[in-house]
């Protein structure tokens, strides 16, 4: 098993001390950061928005 020690991480976005693993990014409590996580990652559920696209796209193509 892996085991993370976020006292040891700096936020992705603001270079703080990292409070979180979310959207697979070490960040802060800031709400900007959290946002700015979500957004790389491609919002909620970004993987599955994501290959909703691909296979949208793939359809387009025929």
């Amino acid at each position: 098993m892996f085991n993370m020690d976020i006292s040891k991480e700096k936020c992705r976005y603001c270079g703080e001390q990292a409070k979180n693993f979310q959207f697979a990014a070490f960040i802060c409590d800031k709400d900007e950061c959290a946002r700015k996580a979500m957004e790389d990652r491609g919002g909620p559920a970004g993987h599955i928005k994501e290959k909703q696209e691909r296979e949208a796209r793939s359809k387009e193509c025929r």
